[in-house]
């Protein structure tokens, strides 16, 4: 259930994100949200979408994440208002090892394999991955997994 796993991370995340200053807000729209896969792993992915979130937004982070159905699956989208990323960057950022260069900001820690593992565990679960990026305005993710069928 993608609504509740969801729910558990976010509120996993919450003392980070108020030591950050910031707020996430949470669209749970999806009515039907069951999925077949580890729920681990996809604990992981959702962690690692707004842990990246929290960590490139240049003030304080503003993240919204949003569930909804989509034909016969669920889209999960996480949007942050942060630093965002050029077209080149968007092409790099699910390559094992690649870090977008965060220039005079150092805290943000990491060895490039978070969005790579992300992507691989999407695919996996015969997913897929979106991204939507602006420099200086923000970033959107979107994971779309398909439903456990009724």
């Amino acid at each position: 259930h993608i609504n509740e796993l969801t729910e558990g991370v976010l509120d996993s995340m919450h003392l980070q994100l108020q030591k950050a200053g910031g707020s996430i807000h949470h669209e749970f729209n999806a009515t039907k949200d069951t999925v077949i896969g580890d729920e681990l792993h996809l604990s992981n992915v959702l962690f690692n979408l707004v842990d990246n979130a929290i960590k490139y937004s240049i003030n304080k982070p503003d993240i919204t994440v949003k569930t909804f159905n989509s034909k016969s699956n669920i889209v999960i989208s996480v949007s942050d208002r942060g630093m965002g990323m050029t077209k080149e960057q968007q092409e790099k950022i699910f390559d094992q090892f690649y870090r977008i260069p965060t220039g005079n900001i150092h805290n943000v820690k990491g060895f490039g394999l978070g969005l790579s593992y992300v992507n691989d565990i999407i695919k996996r679960l015969d997913g897929k991955i979106q991204v939507k990026s602006e420099k200086d305005k923000g970033t959107t993710f979107e994971v779309t997994l398909p439903l456990k069928n009724d």
